[in-house]
């Protein structure tokens, strides 16, 4: 779907505020607790599955307002 400059800003605070609190959730686990020698790789597959949960979760809301929007328009 395209969008216009508004909605592009939107999607892009949406998708970072997701990504943020992905990340946040993610370090309050304390994953590393569960090895008994937590592998070098342990942040940065902390940083990948933040992102790619909260890209997911911010498109997710960020297009079901887009689709709302259009709903709105829709009914006038």
């Amino acid at each position: 779907m395209q969008y216009n400059g508004t909605q592009s800003v939107f999607v892009l605070i949406c998708q970072l505020m997701f990504i943020f609190i992905t990340f946040r959730a993610l370090q309050s686990f304390h994953i590393d607790t569960f090895f008994r020698h937590p592998p070098r790789g342990l942040p940065v597959m902390i940083v990948l599955l933040s992102i790619a949960i909260g890209w997911a979760c911010g498109t997710f809301f960020a297009e079901f307002f887009v689709v709302l929007r259009g709903m709105m328009n829709m009914v006038r």
